[in-house]
């Protein structure tokens, strides 16, 4: 395998792109590699209350993966459960960020407080949303993303849908599910 180039600041190797590799979006860092696992949780807002989140990630490519999340909303009256699964494209750049773009579908369990006579429900959860990783290692880097919800109601004598906006921060750890290769350890083979 021919290495096409080595970036290097401060003598620690950020990455490799491989001639194999030109439709990926530019180099790919061990981190950043196809075949890889993530793992990440994250916290921050949904609408005015916390959400808490831990997402699992399987990027076939090293721009593009799926991601599957379960995430818990604790409010004060009611509380709700969030299950989705995403498609998430990243771009790779010279340096040790990486922007996303991630849309997907799932549902939100919504638990009644102590209300009388209240049960909990089920609703489709529609999801786009985009941020960046900023990777601190070839394994670790930090989450910051903005996601738009839309909650389908469908009820008996009416139709609607609810909008919601997060904003989360956190971890995230990448495994590849393979050895490295010579060229992607900034060796030449």
């Amino acid at each position: 395998m021919i290495a096409a180039a080595c970036l290097v600041l401060g003598g620690t190797s950020v990455g490799t792109a491989r001639a194999e590799d030109a439709g990926d979006f530019g180099w790919s860092g061990a981190g950043r590699a196809a075949e890889t696992l993530t793992l990440g949780a994250t916290a921050g807002q949904l609408g005015d209350d916390p959400v808490y989140a831990l997402r699992l990630g399987y990027f076939a490519k090293s721009w593009l993966g799926l991601e599957a999340t379960i995430a818990h909303n604790p409010a004060s009256d009611v509380h709700a459960l969030l299950h989705y699964a995403n498609a998430t494209a990243r771009w790779q750049t010279p340096v040790r960020l990486a922007p996303f773009v991630t849309a997907g579908l799932g549902t939100i369990h919504v638990f009644p407080g102590n209300a009388v006579n209240a049960r909990s429900v089920t609703k489709l959860l529609l999801n786009v949303g985009g941020g960046t990783h900023f990777f601190l290692r070839d394994d670790i880097g930090l989450r910051l993303e903005a996601r738009s919800f839309t909650v389908v109601d469908q009820q008996e004598a009416r139709g609607g849908a609810y909008h919601y906006v997060e904003w989360s921060g956190g971890l995230t750890f990448s495994r590849p599910l393979h050895a490295p290769e010579a060229s992607e350890m900034g060796a030449e083979p």
